[in-house]
This record gives C-alpha cells, structure tokens and sequence, in this order.
C-alpha cells in the first residue's frame, strides 16, 4: 500500500498538483520518494533532500541529456507533471511495505466493458458473509449502486471531507447495504485522488476489508486506487487493444490479471491469474434483480473470494 508515501517536490505548483492527483502526501521532512523538476535549472536543488531517498525526475528533451550524464536512468524520468505521466514512473521506486493481511482491494481493467463493477460487487457480497465489508465505488458511474440496490451520496458532497476524512465521518457517510457491506461514493462525478485516498484510509481503519471498484488503469484516479492497494486485481479482454494496453501500463509486479470471457494462460507476454468464463444467461439472470451472479462466472467469483478471503485473513 503506497498511497500515503511522503513526497518530497522539488518543483513548481505542476509538480505538486501531479503528486497530490495521485493520492500521495507531499512532505518537508522524511520523504521517502522525491520528485525533481529539471526543467527550469533554478528549481534544479535536491540538497535538501538526503542522498540515500529515491529520486524521480521530470524532464524535457533538452534536459535528457543533462541526466544521462549524471547517470539517471531513463525509468525514472517522466516528461511531464501530469499525474497520468508521472503515476507510473512514481510506482515503480516507492518502498512498498511488505505484505501482511490484505485490507485494501482494487478490481480495475485496461479497458472498458470487462465487469469490473460486476467481479467488485460479487466478491464484496461473498467476503460479506464472512468478514465486514466497505465497497468504494470510484468510478463515478453509480453502477456499484445499482448492483448493491442501494443510492449512496455522490462524491461531490463529500470533497468538504477530503482533510479531516475518519472512520466516523465515513460511518455516517457510507450506505449500509445490510450483512456486513456497506457502500461509499455515488454519481456523477469520480472522486479527487485526495478524497479516494482519504476515504481508504478512513475505511480500512473501520472494516475488515475494502473493495475499491476502480477507473481504468491508465486514468489517474486508477492510477491513485492501485497505489493504496495491497492487492490488485485488473482484468482484460484477449485482443489485440488490450494487449497494447497492459504492455504500456504500469502494474504492480503481484497483479492479479483476470482474463474477462476467454480461458486463456497468457494475454500477450502477460501471465493469466484467473480466467472468467463468457456466461450470458448468469449475468442475464443476475441483471433481472441485480441479485449475485451464479452459474459459471458465479463459480469463478467464489474461487477468487476465497482466494481474497486467504489473503486478507
């Protein structure tokens, strides 16, 4: 889990505004990445910052060189602040902590139309039974709403909240949906990378387990669930765009990848985790009440909640 990091910025207003789109805490003191604008050679001074912390760089093409002469590898270096940009870069040298149970759950997708909506509200019901439940839905669309039967408050009611976000104020916040589930963020709007990261904080200190229905993984705010996640799930279709698709996006090395509607081992150079099977007639059933999927993909929903059930406990 990455998403309260510490950040030192070396840079402009640009720079702060693309760390703090990512959900990460920007710091004087103690960072444990920092991010250096070399752009503009006055804000060029990382002597504040000490020489054992990971450093990002934002650079031009003019810059390039400069780097490539200090030795910077071309990794760690983002052409711009922008939070689409500088999100990948930025994950891969965070220290992430080493993993004990899973609290935080994030099920994204490299594209639209793969269930995500469908696999985060299915796994909460079944983890529900079992153990305290906080659906976050992120996506701005209310769908989680829909699925769950439930109307929770939109997103826009709650950026008041983003500094002072508790367990207490998510408790009053949040839907109960009943049996241990409970369900924040309603349409039309997504939540800022602040807010998300906020009310996953607030929610993982008040239930057992939190399911982040998420963006897609190249959007910011995807960008910013998957930062905070101890466990990452993203699924994908088995075409070509897909593939393009999670060949240009950073992912966790321990991602989940779930094959949506094809049984396969591999999505281009990419390893399967799980595959879910193309069911029409359970998730046409399903559609009738928004009840929980069963058949097939029913099945399959029950072995990754068993799965998550082992990870979290």
């Amino acid at each position: 889990m990455i998403g309260s990091a510490r950040v030192a910025v070396v840079g402009g207003e640009d720079v702060l505004a693309g760390v703090i789109a990512l959900g990460l805490e920007p710091v004087t003191e103690g960072p444990q990445v920092a991010v250096i604008d070399v752009r503009r050679r006055e804000r060029f001074d990382s002597r504040a910052v000490a020489a054992d912390v990971p450093r990002v760089f934002i650079a031009g093409e003019s810059e390039r060189g400069f780097l490539a002469v200090l030795g910077i590898e071309p990794s760690r270096i983002a052409a711009t602040a922008e939070a689409a940009v500088l999100g990948p870069v930025l994950m891969r040298v965070i220290p992430t902590r080493s993993r004990s149970a899973t609290r935080a759950v994030v099920v994204s997708g490299v594209r639209g139309g793969v269930g995500r909506t469908l696999l985060a509200t299915n796994i909460a019901r079944r983890l529900a039974s079992k153990m305290r439940v906080c659906v976050i839905d992120a996506t701005g669309t209310g769908a989680a709403g829909c699925w769950l039967r439930t109307t929770p408050r939109s997103w826009s009611t709650l950026e008041g909240l983003v500094d002072e976000m508790s367990s207490d104020h998510l408790s009053v916040a949040a839907e109960d949906t009943g049996a241990g589930l409970r369900l924040v963020g309603g349409p039309p709007v997504m939540p800022s990378a602040a807010l998300l990261a906020a009310t996953t904080r607030a929610a993982v200190a008040l239930d057992d387990v939190v399911v982040i229905d998420a963006p897609l993984a190249v959007d910011p705010i995807g960008l910013a669930a998957i930062a905070q996640a101890d466990r990452c799930l993203v699924l994908s279709y088995e075409d070509p765009w897909s593939r393009v698709t999670l060949d240009g996006v950073s992912l966790p090395e321990d991602v989940w990848l779930i094959a949506s509607q094809a049984r396969v081992a591999k999505i281009g150079d990419h390893e399967v985790f799980r595959s879910l099977p193309r069911d029409e007639p359970s998730v046409a059933s399903a559609v009738a009440t928004y009840g929980v999927v069963k058949g097939g993909l029913g099945r399959a929903y029950d072995d990754l909640a068993e799965l998550l059930l082992i990870d979290a406990t």
